[in-house]
């Protein structure tokens, strides 16, 4: 049963508190409905999958989701209201399928701030722990990849501690940005904390790709323009350098590997996030 948007914002001619009640309940009643069958399709789409396809989690998808709803939702909709409802939804689903825990590292000076955020994107019954530092939280999803991811907060991010050199150590080499929290947002303005995961990014459309690496000799802009790519430095602790880059770059992009003939060093696609 779908119920087309017209009939439930015409009032009809004649209203009454009891009236009212009982279209709330009906309506109610068929979103029921609407919902198991929406589960139940879920659960079809998991019988489809393989068994070791790992994470069940696809941040791609549910941003391509989300945009197309918040492009159908009538004015009178706030967005704030369809990503909650939704990202609900999606939660769900996604227990249905794995239960995936949620490590949150860092967060200084409000360490909730980290757990809220990580909380409302994940759904009210997802399974969080604030675990420290934000390497702590990394090591994690390197005990158990398959199973959890970390949320810590924005690399370079003002007042966070100076913690994302860390990500150049060879062990977390594995490890991808695959989603920046929350979701609505854009522009320049930087997430406030991003995912990482033992999975590969993927591109939901006008992507935001980070790469670290070594700059000895600071001519990472100019390799930028020379291959073309639109991106900027963010952050430094020499040599390590922090880089945005606007559009997608997988892992094993060519044109990351072709920085190195520019005089950069070890350079690394670290992830990529797209936002509402």
């Amino acid at each position: 049963m779908v119920i087309p948007m017209d009939d439930v914002t015409s009032p009809p001619a004649t209203d009454s508190v009891d009236s009212v009640r009982r279209e709330i309940d009906d309506l109610d009643t068929a979103m029921l409905a609407l919902l198991s069958q929406r589960q139940h399709l879920a659960d079809r789409l998991r019988g489809l999958k393989a068994p070791d396809e790992g994470l069940p989690i696809r941040p791609a998808r549910e941003v391509q989701l989300l945009r197309r709803l918040l492009g159908a939702a009538p004015g009178s909709l706030e967005r704030e209201f369809v990503v909650e409802v939704w990202r609900a939804i999606i939660g769900a689903a996604l227990r249905r399928q794995r239960v995936v825990d949620v490590y949150v590292g860092g967060g200084r000076g409000d360490p909730s701030r980290m757990f809220d955020v990580a909380r409302r994107h994940f759904g009210a019954r997802a399974r969080i722990q604030h675990v420290g530092e934000p390497q702590a939280a990394l090591v994690r999803v390197l005990d158990a990849p398959g199973s959890c991811v970390a949320v810590t907060p924005w690399p370079a991010a003002p007042g966070v501690g100076g913690w994302w050199p860390a990500l150049s150590e060879n062990r977390f080499r594995d490890l991808h940005v695959i989603a920046g929290l929350p979701l609505l947002g854009g522009g320049e303005e930087s997430p406030e904390a991003c995912v990482f995961a033992a999975s590969k990014p993927e591109a939901a459309g006008e992507d935001v790709t980070m790469l670290l690496a070594f700059d000895p000799h600071h001519r990472v802009q100019r390799a930028l323009n020379e291959l073309g790519l639109d991106g900027k430095e963010v952050a430094r602790a020499e040599p390590r350098v922090l880089l945005r880059i606007q559009g997608f770059l997988g892992v094993d992009d060519p044109r990351a590997a072709a920085l190195t003939h520019f005089g950069l060093e070890s350079v690394r696609v670290l992830g990529a996030y797209a936002r509402l």
